[in-house]
């Protein structure tokens, strides 16, 4: 049960940082998702498909993951993935509570709705019977182990984004658009995630 705790953090921690990256990276990839309506109420869409990209980029970082996704479905439902070497495919079924990012806090909450071990349906029901916060209880928080400020209720867990949002405007996407720049929320439909910010674009009459 105390591998696949950690299995269930890794997908976790990974997504962290999935949704931590950085937003000019990103920005080259979403031209072909926009709608203009959106973007000119400070809605932007990032593609299933690119989130993926980053995913699997993360996930390479780990000699034993053998794979990673991301799947996102409408109403803040997203599925995460991964296959472990001698382990098996894990897979948790989460809601997005609520995901908030500028230059001083930055937070993610999510609810993990179903854990899953594929192809293992005694050890699943067992998993599903016990709370992600009773089994931290028992066997520590991997993600404290990484350095990452948590806090786990039940199957809901608070992620503490400030350390990266820190990096990211002062090295990554510049101190002067850093500043300025709120994400207040994120929604999804199938395949995408929005991001709802402060910076609509307006345009020239």
């Amino acid at each position: 049960m105390k591998r696949i705790l950690y299995l269930n953090f890794i997908l976790i921690f990974i997504l962290t940082l999935t949704a931590s990256a950085e937003p000019l990276n990103i920005a080259t990839e979403l031209s072909n998702v926009q709608s203009l309506q959106n973007m000119q109420t400070g809605i932007y869409a990032i593609s299933e498909e690119v989130l993926n990209t980053y995913f699997a980029d993360i996930a390479a970082n780990n000699p034993k993951i053998k794979n990673a996704t991301i799947t996102i479905h409408k109403n803040n439902k997203i599925i995460l993935t991964t296959t472990i070497e001698k382990t098996g495919t894990v897979r948790l079924t989460c809601t997005i509570k609520e995901f908030y990012f500028d230059k001083d806090n930055a937070l993610l909450k999510m609810h993990i709705d179903k854990k899953e071990l594929l192809g293992s349906s005694i050890t699943s029901w067992f998993m599903n019977q016990m709370s992600l916060g009773f089994i931290t209880d028992l066997y520590g928080n991997p993600l404290a182990q990484a350095n990452i400020n948590s806090k786990v209720n039940g199957n809901t867990i608070d992620i503490d984004l400030k350390p990266f949002a820190a990096s990211l405007f002062t090295t990554g996407i510049g101190q002067t658009i850093g500043d300025q720049l709120i994400i207040s929320n994120v929604t999804t439909e199938d395949k995408i995630l929005y991001l709802h910010t402060n910076l609509a674009v307006t345009l020239l009459k």
